[in-house]
């Protein structure tokens, strides 16, 4: 209410409007500008987890009005953990509400995108897919702004360790270390989960 109020500066209405309307213009500017061009969607409901979450899907439903999903058009709902502020069964009861109460939910990908304001983000989004979303969005490591986005790595490995193939490569775990701390400038912490240096070090004698 508090970001809806001094960012936005809007009402509920007003704010599920705004969502229409740059659906609408996305949709306008494409079949003007991008007519050979098959192209997908996704729309984001910033602060998803600190908004009501009927109001949440209220707003989605208005953009998939607009959006008309089916078989060949898909609509992707991102719904971020802005600023991770609540346990992780909390944000997996929000996604499950969320899928229940979505219109054409065959046609939509409902996927995550949690932060590690709390050290909880791989736990919250393990528990949002066990809620029924279909996507994660994050970064290797858990880079990411703040605390960071939740660990694509540590998701996909522990998916893995339970049967579930993330259908990413991983074999190589040092040479995807090496790549990601050359390319922004930043090392692995030690005790990372899988790659860290001391993840095949004990010190208690064991």
């Amino acid at each position: 209410e508090l970001f809806r109020r001094i960012v936005f500066r809007m009402s509920e209405a007003e704010c599920k409007q705004l969502a229409q309307d740059g659906t609408r213009w996305v949709i306008d500017a494409a079949e003007k500008y991008l007519r050979d061009v098959e192209f997908g969607y996704q729309h984001s409901p910033e602060i998803f987890t600190q908004t009501p979450t009927q109001c949440a899907v209220e707003v989605c439903n208005g953009v998939i009005d607009v959006w008309q999903p089916d078989a060949d058009r898909e609509i992707i709902l991102n719904l971020p953990a802005t600023v991770e502020m609540s346990t992780p069964n909390t944000y997996a009861d929000q996604i499950e509400y969320f899928c229940r109460n979505i219109r054409d939910r065959e046609h939509v990908a409902v996927s995550l995108h949690a932060h590690n304001d709390r050290g909880t983000a791989v736990a919250a989004t393990e528990l949002a897919l066990m809620a029924g979303a279909d996507r994660v969005e994050g970064c290797l490591f858990g880079h990411g702004e703040r605390t960071g986005n939740v660990d694509l790595i540590t998701v996909a490995m522990n998916l893995f360790t339970q049967g579930i193939d993330p259908e990413l490569d991983l074999s190589d775990m040092d040479e995807i270390r090496r790549v990601v701390e050359y390319c922004t400038g930043m090392p692995v912490p030690a005790r990372q989960p899988y790659a860290g240096d001391l993840v095949f070090t004990a010190f208690s004698g064991s």
